[in-house]
């Protein structure tokens, strides 16, 4: 079927190519199918607990833009808006990149599409549903410097802007832009049609655009950490990414961007769902590797040693470009969503490859591989989401019990000061479904919500409407030193609750674990 809108009827010449509407409906039906629990229902994680209403002050981490972004919802913890905003925001990032790269099959438009909502990297980003919407907004303003510099001749400054604006937000994105303009000049290296110089010119153009946007980012943010008498928290190396490593580590940190980009692709979590995924994830890749390779030996790149060896060096910085963030940071789960450009450059490979004899072949078994791919990212999403909803009704059977003992104290007072040490008693209660084990992380636990002391208070104040409010360092610190609260047992044992002073004393821990300096440093922002 012909999809060049230059040769379509002249009624139809303004209407977007095929694989360009296959992106976004496929983004669209997909994302909310795949998502629509998260969408529908409240899970929050840990860092969701104080954040019911949060107007994202987060200059301190970097992200001076998150507030603006995060206007769209509101402030709001509210799913379904959050919800339909992220997806809408991540399928015309992914039609903006099936037309970057000028797809010309429907099936690659469909592949692009479901790649940009089904990996569970963006799971893991939807239980930090208080910020997800905003985070789509920068992946798709990221997308979207990329296709003004390849679309538009006026498109460098409007592109240099918008990825600052979308770094501002989330500094991950950054390598999401970079990974799209790599593999639209790799694509322009496979097509002979392309003068080599003009290849070059277009690449240093992009080049340009991501190293000025990265200098815009950084102005902004001094001007606002200025402004607000603000410095970087000391979390994640965020405030050392502007300062630069050693060569050591900074080698060390290029080979695990490797390493966790291989990880990604060929050792994913999920159980049995990892395992097909992992397999299925290596076909993609074979099977693109062997389109790409089909490619540069019918256009005979090796009689052009310079447009070869740039192919051969961009290859080798395509993972590297993916995953970026890990020059600076260790790559959480949510990080690594730039990595679905891994499945973006096996399909524009397919999509470009002209392979007479093999090539319908090769291209019904990379749609069948895809289908496996796409239905194992979805149990593994549907399995982060089913073990943080049971960690949160496990969290909530065990704060309003926690209330009920608490209020039917002898002599308790709604007055009375609640000193809480400690936080949810893992050791006591716990899941015991192992399924879960394969998607655990800090932001995803089956057994609580609850990982640190403060927790407890928010998730007592925003979700229960608990008004006990935390007392300051030096009181948890003194009760918890004391010989009264060293001699109490573990809760829920009897006497794990006691009256003294004029106060509520709770022992869910032997003793008290002070905030980090950075946690005091994002409580006081703003």
């Amino acid at each position: 079927m012909n999809t060049d809108p230059k040769k379509l009827p002249e009624s139809r010449a303004s209407a977007l190519p095929r694989p360009i509407r296959r992106a976004f409906l496929t983004g669209m039906i997909l994302g909310i199918l795949l998502h629509f629990f998260a969408f529908s229902n409240l899970i929050p994680n840990s860092d969701g607990l104080g954040r019911m209403y949060d107007t994202q002050q987060m200059t301190v981490s970097g992200r001076w833009f998150l507030h603006y972004a995060s206007m769209l919802h509101g402030f709001v913890q509210a799913p379904a808006l959050i919800g339909a905003l992220s997806v809408l925001f991540l399928s015309a990032a992914a039609a903006m990149t099936a037309d970057v790269l000028e797809l010309r099959r429907e099936s690659s438009g469909i592949a692009v599409g479901a790649s940009f909502v089904m990996v569970p990297a963006l799971a893991y980003t939807f239980l930090y549903m208080f910020t997800a919407s905003a985070y789509a907004f920068a992946v798709m303003l990221a997308v979207a410097s990329v296709w003004l510099v390849r679309k538009r001749k006026w498109g460098f400054f409007p592109g240099v802007l918008l990825l600052a604006c979308s770094v501002g937000t989330y500094q991950a994105y950054f390598s999401a832009a970079a990974a799209l303009g790599l593999l639209a000049v790799l694509l322009d290296l496979l097509n002979p049609e392309k003068n080599l110089r003009t290849v070059l010119r277009e690449g240093l153009r992009m080049l340009g655009m991501l190293a000025a946007a990265a200098v815009v980012y950084g102005g902004i943010l001094v001007l606002f950490l200025r402004m607000k008498h603000l410095q970087l928290l000391p979390y994640r190396g965020i405030d050392q990414a502007g300062t630069g490593f050693s060569a050591e580590i900074l080698l060390k940190n290029i080979m695990a961007a490797y390493y966790e980009f291989a990880v990604w692709f060929l050792r994913p979590r999920g159980g049995f769902s990892g395992a097909a995924l992992a397999l299925g994830n290596g076909l993609i890749l074979l099977i693109g590797a062997a389109a790409g390779i089909a490619m540069a030996w019918r256009q005979k790149i090796w009689q052009e040693p310079a447009r070869a060896v740039l192919l051969v060096l961009g290859t080798v910085l395509f993972p590297l470009s993916c995953g970026l963030t890990r020059l600076f940071s260790e790559l959480s789960p949510n990080l690594c969503y730039p990595f679905l450009m891994g499945y973006v450059l096996a399909a524009a490979l397919l999509d470009r490859a002209v392979m007479p004899k093999a090539g319908g072949l090769l291209r019904k078994i990379a749609c069948v591989v895809f289908a496996v791919v796409v239905l194992a990212n979805a149990q593994i999403c549907s399995l982060i989401y089913t073990a943080s909803a049971t960690a949160h009704r496990a969290t909530e059977t065990f704060a309003a019990n926690l209330v009920a003992r608490v209020e039917q104290m002898p002599g308790y007072r709604r007055d009375l000061e609640v000193v809480i040490i400690g936080t949810f008693p893992r050791a006591v209660y716990y899941s015991e479904i192992p399924a879960f084990d394969s998607v655990e992380h800090y932001s995803c636990l089956s057994d609580t919500v609850m990982q640190l002391n403060k927790h407890v208070y928010y998730y007592l104040n925003d979700w229960l409407n608990v008004p006990w409010q935390m007392p300051p360092e030096e009181i948890m610190t003194a009760v918890s030193d004391s010989p009264e609260f060293q001699a109490m047992p573990l809760y829920p044992d009897d006497g794990s609750i006691r009256i003294e002073d004029g106060r509520v004393i709770v022992k869910l821990a032997p003793q008290y674990t002070p905030k980090a300096p950075y946690e005091i440093a994002y409580e006081n922002r703003h």
